[in-house]
């Protein structure tokens, strides 16, 4: 039996991407170098780790409690991974076994039992009956109320509700997009066309999916960061992104790799690669000026006309996590060195730092009529900023790490969401600085957000499996839609149809405003 370091490496990585910490597995695959290991990875199923580990605590569980004859005791102390264990003896089995007749007279009865034990300790399988079970207490669960009039900041913010008896509908059926041989981590709908999508994976591709017809092509249009050659090891696809006009869509991956095509698949520019991956990209308005974050904490400009690049910047002393543009020539950049900073095109140095932070920042997103700049970070706060004021609000309520925010997309508003590993989602009004309110349906971290394109509903992606849709009018959980693994990303296309990028490598596209 050989145990070897990249092993354990590879199966710490692949439980990070797994369980939803792509910041950390992406830092952990580069420190590690694991893409440069000799031979190629083994792709592993998904929850190989724990297994291992379950397995590896049952041994020590047969281990710790076996006596020197052979026999075992009957110990109902819990059993766990961390800290010393003490035994709690059962001093008569016979009077335990008495006591306790369920187990047997439901075997007996020909009930199948879902669980098995040993010395007293249950030891868990991931059944599907579990699963089920998982999605009916989710499904369960309260929606809350949140009358802000779609919504108005400039009237007094009302006092919190209690929680609606009202249950959301759910959404049974849906299109499946299967092309993909790897989890599915980003999903973007193109503003050229409400039926075009683009989606991002594992599996070293992005694809185009034209779903104007009833039957799109089984693959789609398939655009490969990899020769395809099979001894290559599959390379995260970590980012796409449409042009404003929709004309041309950008790709990165985790090997640094920045490619633009067309909207129907065609290789415009493979721009220089570097060594680092990419986490973040965004294009400006015009679409002249592509802008990629790198986790060495540098930032690239590109020049769309030219396919070179203009600038290359050391913006944060770690990696940069996130990117975005304020107009053509402005935008602000945050990572995990606690700050952000604004930067202006032909300029080397930042012309503003914002400070504030206690951990690494997730996100940042750029009001849309630019007078506020929202932050979301690992110290569980949102921050409000602004150019002429610095910080505006410290807004405070997440539990755990705020994940994403999005700005209700109407400029003369100052609403904004908030996603958090805490499984809840908050409405703030950025004026005040005051709650709205707490949308309370998911019982994971949520990681995703999308406001639809009127504002009125608001859809959020968790790795509990589920996509809410919220009436952003009173709060209410309108419907959701239960999918078979984790969700990676949401997003809401122009004309009402909702694209989720999910874990077990699938695609689902829905509607929930005539499902």
């Amino acid at each position: 039996m050989v145990l070897k370091s990249d092993d354990v490496n590879y199966l710490i990585y692949r439980y990070l991407k797994e369980s939803g910490f792509l910041h950390s597995s992406y830092i952990f695959q580069f420190e590690s170098q694991i893409c440069k290991s000799d031979g190629e990875m083994p792709n592993v199923e998904p929850g190989s780790l724990i297994r291992v580990l379950q397995k590896g605590l049952q041994y020590m569980d047969v281990e710790t409690h076996l006596n020197e004859d052979g026999t075992a005791r009957l110990c109902t102390a819990p059993f766990s991974l961390v800290g010393k264990h003490v035994c709690s003896v059962q001093p008569d089995s016979r009077a335990a076994a008495k006591a306790s007749p369920s187990k047997s007279s439901a075997a007996q009865r020909g009930y199948p039992l879902e669980t098995s034990s040993h010395g007293g300790h249950t030891l868990v399988h991931d059944t599907k009956e579990k699963q089920a079970a998982v999605r009916s207490v989710a499904d369960d669960d309260d929606s809350m109320q949140m009358d802000i009039d779609v919504p108005d900041t400039e009237k007094e913010s009302r006092p919190m509700e209690a929680k609606s008896k009202r249950r959301g509908q759910t959404i049974d059926s849906a299109q499946v997009l299967q092309g993909h041989s790897a989890s599915v981590y980003s999903c973007a709908w193109s503003p050229g066309s409400a039926s075009v999508l683009a989606t991002g994976a594992g599996d070293g591709t992005a694809r185009i999916w034209d779903l104007s017809g009833k039957s799109p092509e089984r693959d789609g249009i398939v655009l490969r960061h990899d020769t395809g050659a099979e001894a290559e090891p599959q390379v995260d696809i970590t980012s796409i992104v449409w042009n404003e006009q929709g004309t041309l869509l950008a790709t990165a991956s985790f090997n640094g790799q920045l490619r633009v095509w067309s909207s129907t698949g065609e290789p415009k520019q493979a721009l220089r690669q570097r060594r680092a991956p990419i986490i973040a990209m965004r294009w400006n308005r015009k679409g002249s000026c592509l802008l990629s974050a790198y986790l060495d904490g540098y930032i690239a400009l590109w020049d769309m006309q030219t396919g070179q690049m203009r600038h290359e910047l050391r913006a944060h002393s770690g990696c940069v996590l996130d990117v975005d543009w304020l107009d053509n020539t402005t935008f602000a950049s945050c990572g995990n060195d606690k700050a952000i900073r604004v930067w202006r095109d032909g300029e080397t140095q930042p012309i503003r730092t914002f400070s504030g932070h206690k951990s690494d920042i997730n996100a940042i997103k750029w009001h849309p009529g630019g007078k506020y700049l929202a932050s979301a970070s690992d110290d569980g706060s949102v921050k409000i900023w602004s150019l002429a004021d610095s910080l505006v609000h410290d807004l405070i309520g997440h539990s755990q790490q705020v994940f994403m925010v999005k700005w209700l997309p109407r400029a003369e508003k100052a609403v904004l969401a908030s996603a958090s590993f805490d499984s809840t989602i908050r409405v703030w009004d950025a004026q005040s600085g005051s709650c709205l309110r707490v949308l309370d349906a998911h019982s994971k971290a949520v990681d995703s957000l999308s406001f639809s394109s009127d504002g009125r509903y608001l859809a959020s992606g968790s790795f509990d499996r589920k996509v809410c849709i919220w009436s952003v009018k009173d709060g209410l959980l309108f419907k959701s839609y239960v999918a078979d693994d984790a969700v990676h990303d949401v997003q809401w296309a122009s004309k009402g149809r909702v694209a989720a990028a999910i874990a077990n490598s699938q695609v689902v596209v829905f509607d929930p405003l005539s499902a």
